[in-house]
């Protein structure tokens, strides 16, 4: 791990070193490409000779977590996309209010994100 690493990128590199696989490998059980692992591993995106931080999205950074066994909410926060959980009972009533307040045309995503993560338990 480089010095310069992302926390997330450095728990999927662990977690991936552990279990002994390869990022090709990592990849594909995460169902991602090999280039975009590499860029939530390092946690940067090279354009134009540029180093750019990788902008990666919580469906992409929970993938890429089930696919070398980490939780996703340990890599998510690592990422800074959430918080720890200080209590179950708000944590559970911001997720009503956030479906509460979920257009109804996008309703069908946020129900199969919420399976997935289920899935995974």
């Amino acid at each position: 791990m480089t010095t310069t690493q992302w926390r997330a990128g450095q728990l999927l590199q662990a977690a991936r070193e552990r279990q002994g696989l390869s990022k090709a490998e990592a990849a594909r059980r995460s169902g991602l490409s090999e280039s975009w692992w590499r860029r939530l591993e390092t946690g940067v995106n090279i354009r134009n000779g540029q180093k750019i931080p990788v902008k990666a999205t919580p469906e992409a950074l929970t993938k890429a977590a089930h696919g070398v066994n980490l939780a996703a909410i340990e890599v998510l926060i690592a990422a800074g996309m959430r918080e720890p959980a200080a209590d179950t009972p708000g944590q559970r009533a911001a997720a009503h209010d956030l479906i509460d307040s979920t257009p109804e045309e996008r309703l069908p995503e946020a129900v199969a994100f919420l399976r997935g993560l289920n899935a995974t338990r």
